[in-house]
């Protein structure tokens, strides 16, 4: 669930929202809500203890979505020609 949210809507989601902080913010409360809902669903369902991989490849996933949100923001203000302040012309 939450490689899906990460793939598919990161991106979308700083592109479509108005500021940067917005976007991440608005991707890491997705986050937050997804997360211990597929812990809890993968943990229940295994039986098995912790496993330190699983801690891993989610905190990997956690930064490629936000890497896809910064990256979606910089294409909506590159296509609307924004630039940044104190950026020479």
């Amino acid at each position: 669930m939450e490689l899906i949210l990460a793939v598919i809507g990161a991106g979308p989601i700083g592109y479509f929202t108005k500021t940067r902080k917005t976007g991440l913010i608005t991707y890491l409360a997705l986050w937050a809500g997804v997360f211990p809902i597929q812990t809890v669903v993968v943990f229940s369902e295994s039986g098995s203890d912790n496993n330190a991989f699983y801690w891993v490849f989610n905190a990997l996933i956690l930064c490629g979505g936000i890497a896809l949100n910064q990256l979606g923001s910089w294409l909506r203000r590159r296509r609307a020609g924004v630039r940044p302040a104190g950026a020479r012309a």
